[in-house]
């Protein structure tokens, strides 16, 4: 894993973004970094439940994208000061036969968010956060 400092990664998470909506839970980055190419998601994890990339959708200038998309054959451009918006989607995934209930694991207070993914530059980096809701 690429070690990009911790307060360095931090200042990309807009706090106060953590929040329920209609399809699940939703958060809001900014890159403040340097434009880049993300070529994986790896997973999410909120408190003690972990999403994979088949429950996350990124939003970027207007655009979805499911982040089971994101590779290194198909890497997603992220530019300079770009907001993102992240979703966990409770819906069902017939691909592995199960529900997501990511509503269901936010807790009134401080709740604990990883945000692990892979950059063409950085490598593999993971983002450690926490936000009220």
């Amino acid at each position: 894993m690429t070690i990009i400092p911790s307060f360095l990664l931090k200042k990309i998470y807009k706090k106060g973004s953590l929040r329920l909506i209609e399809e699940g839970i939703a958060f809001e980055l900014k890159n403040i970094l340097a434009p880049g190419f993300i070529t994986g998601i790896n997973f999410v994890k909120i408190n003690d439940t972990i999403y994979n990339s088949s429950f996350i959708k990124i939003i970027k200038s207007g655009v979805a994208t499911l982040a089971e998309h994101v590779s290194s054959e198909n890497p997603m451009l992220v530019k300079l000061n770009e907001d993102i918006t992240c979703i966990l989607n409770n819906e069902f995934d017939s691909g592995i036969n199960c529900f997501s209930e990511p509503a269901a694991q936010l807790q009134k207070g401080i709740n604990n968010i990883i945000v692990e993914l892979t950059s063409l530059d950085a490598g593999r980096v993971q983002i450690n956060l926490s936000d009220m809701v």
